[in-house]
């Protein structure tokens, strides 16, 4: 009986986060919550992974009367979507002091939780085959750079990125006018395109010679670089580059609140914060970390790479995201 008892007591305090699967899931669940474990054996974590945001989107409509999940991680975007509809619970620093030690941009009005994370846009190359490492982006229009370019199409928020870039690079002025100038920029790189949507993704297929140059988002781009340094490698352009939020938020009626809420607070202080950068190469959020600056380079966290971080308005970029995919089929952009 006392044995049953113990295992009731453990299952009680079992917390369920919902996110994107992949390398991250392996990498986070091992290195980082892997951390967590360690220091609080009374809760148990089990991270459920999903393809993409959208569909940790779909996972918690259709949880919504009950709900399985504790704690979500989607991109900002996604995150909006889900606070609009009720989904997660409002996290302040009154409620949890930790977030007082988190940057400004960590706190999006319109969000329930704040940002756990952030990655920037970089430019993954072989660097047996592109022998200058890139400085800009102006470098990927450079055929020197690497003859074969693997490129993501729209949906996909690489390539949106990728268009905002392109916009901001050969264009200018209003949204329209921006979104113009950017796809005649990419139609520019269309013939030097080997691989629209590769997978499982570009960083895989340029670390296997299949392609020399392409955008993606940096943790996983130096996640590749580590795996495989002969044949990987990633820069984050010093003319700027959009950055991604991902956020961590409680999910509305989630069955385990009280672990969940200590396990969100763990993530966001500054042991968690170091294992997210130096392990999983993301830029952090809270100030107190203490990340040395070589680590913060490679996170695209250098003050320098902060100072020329190029907002992108996710909230607005999702609710347009499909006309965008159809902008860039119009100038036959992708596989046909």
């Amino acid at each position: 009986m006392p044995a049953l008892i113990a295992r009731s007591a453990r299952a009680a305090r079992e917390v369920t986060i919902v996110g994107v699967g992949g390398w991250f899931q392996s990498a986070f669940d091992t290195r980082v919550l892997g951390a967590f474990r360690k220091t609080h054996p009374d809760i148990a974590v089990f991270f459920y992974p999903l393809g993409n945001a959208y569909q940790v989107l779909g996972l918690l409509r259709g949880q919504a009367a009950a709900p399985n999940s504790d704690i979500a991680l989607v991109e900002t975007g996604v995150a909006a979507r889900a606070t609009t509809e009720g989904l997660f619970t409002p996290l302040d620093a009154a409620a949890m002091p930790v977030i007082r030690d988190l940057i400004p941009q960590a706190v999006v009005p319109g969000i329930a939780g704040p940002a756990l994370m952030l990655d920037s846009l970089a430019l993954g190359y072989n660097p047996a085959r592109v022998t200058r490492p890139p400085q800009t982006w102006r470098n990927l229009w450079d055929p020197s750079y690497g003859p074969r370019i693997a490129l993501q199409t729209p949906p996909d928020s690489a390539a949106l990125a990728l268009t905002a870039v392109a916009g901001g690079l050969f264009g200018g002025g209003g949204p329209a006018r921006s979104l113009e100038a950017g796809l005649t920029a990419l139609a520019q790189l269309a013939p030097r395109v080997v691989l629209w949507d590769p997978r499982p993704d570009v960083y895989s297929a340029i670390a296997s010679g299949d392609a020399d140059i392409g955008p993606g988002w940096n943790a996983q781009a130096q996640n590749q670089a580590a795996q495989t340094p002969a044949r990987f490698a990633a820069a984050v352009p010093g003319d700027g580059s959009p950055v991604v939020a991902t956020t961590i938020n409680l999910v509305k009626g989630a069955p385990q609140q009280a672990a969940a809420r200590t396990l969100i607070a763990w993530l966001l202080g500054p042991e968690a914060q170091k294992l997210l950068t130096n392990a999983l190469y993301f830029a952090p959020v809270n100030t107190n970390a203490g990340i040395a600056p070589g680590s913060l380079a490679r996170a695209g966290a250098a003050p320098a790479q902060v100072a020329h971080r190029k907002d992108i308005n996710w909230e607005a970029a999702a609710a347009i995201r499909n006309q965008i995919a159809a902008a860039w089929r119009g100038r036959n952009l992708g596989n046909p």
